[in-house]
């Protein structure tokens, strides 16, 4: 079942305590300011900290005309939706386990666009994109990003150390259960193939 924003946010106030509810994000109460601060950030920052498998997408990116940054040979375009590039995946160990990785990294071109620098060509990588829709969201991502809102907004909430020590406990307890069964779901091959994109220009 799909969650919602409000139903995230009610999970999180049911961890701090029975008298905290919400009913709606805009609604006047010092739950819903408490939720509003820390929500995208939380949710962005947490987004980034693991490959979410549900948030996983693989591309081969166009090459940019231009001249690269001294040291690298090739520019490419850097995915508009991608929260997180991840890695250059090589074709000859897709899982990474037999060579080093390839050499990329993210940097900006002249005209302040970012790009992605690598000496390889057509290259393909794997990116964490940057999911906002809670209905998007794996249950997983639920647990995990509740628990770390409640840790977030315990404090300001309650005034109270105890619990608010106890939902920082419990949350990252929470959320290293939810990273490390993600991890263990499923083929740790691909997920999601973006299309190609059209060659881009400096």
């Amino acid at each position: 079942m799909a969650v919602s924003e409000v139903q995230i946010a009610k999970l999180a106030l049911q961890y701090i305590g029975d008298r905290y509810d919400i009913t709606s994000l805009s609604e006047a109460t010092p739950e819903a300011e408490q939720v509003n601060l820390v929500f995208a950030n939380i949710r962005d920052a947490l987004l980034r900290e693991h490959p979410w498998k549900f948030a996983l997408r693989y591309y081969t990116p166009a090459l940019l005309i231009g001249t690269p940054p001294a040291g690298w040979e090739l520019m490419y375009a850097y995915p508009p939706d991608a929260l997180k590039v991840i890695r250059l995946v090589n074709p000859m160990d897709p899982l990474q386990k037999r060579y080093p990785p390839l050499e990329w990294t993210a940097s900006r071109s002249n005209d302040g666009i970012k790009v992605l620098l690598t000496n390889q060509g057509e290259p393909e990588f794997e990116y964490t994109k940057l999911v906002t829709v809670p209905s998007e969201f794996d249950a997983l991502f639920d647990i995990a990003l509740s628990w770390r809102i409640a840790a977030a907004i315990a404090m300001p909430l309650t005034g109270d150390a105890q619990i608010a020590d106890r939902m920082v406990r419990e949350g990252e307890r929470m959320v290293g259960v939810a990273k490390m069964e993600d991890s263990n779901e499923g083929s740790t091959g691909r997920v999601t193939r973006e299309p190609d994109w059209i060659t881009a220009r400096n």
